[in-house]
């Protein structure tokens, strides 16, 4: 399906996929519960959750990791910080990514995400 073809959420395609990221996964969750049809939306909505909620889920375990370390090293709680915040800034970098090419109509795939977002869209819902 095109980002032509009409979007059961009543918005232009292109403009529902540009939600899908806007609050990161949050947003991609509540796209794929109004879209039913449009699978070029459901794409980006699975990405969303998919792509930026494993980015999320990373930036967050590395977080956590850091903090639990300071009691073990504090060269361990630093080479974990700056993981953690090159992760977050890959996240950032992803994230308007995807935004930028939603909005323009283009389907650009994240490099492990954007497979297994395809065939979660092309499911029948």
């Amino acid at each position: 399906m095109s980002p032509r073809e009409p979007s059961s959420t009543g918005l232009d395609p292109h403009i529902a996929a540009s939600l899908a990221y806007l609050a990161g996964p949050f947003s991609g969750i509540l796209i794929l519960l109004a879209e039913r049809t449009n699978s070029y939306v459901r794409f980006h909505a699975w990405q969303s959750v998919v792509g930026l909620g494993g980015l999320g889920v990373l930036v967050a375990a590395l977080g956590m990791l850091a903090f639990g370390s300071v009691i073990v090293s504090a060269a361990a709680f630093r080479v974990l910080m700056g993981a953690m915040w090159i992760s977050w800034g890959l996240w950032i970098v992803c994230w308007a990514v995807c935004l930028v090419k939603a909005f323009t109509r283009r389907r650009w795939k994240m490099p492990i995400a954007g497979a297994y977002a395809e065939r979660l869209s092309t499911r029948v819902t």
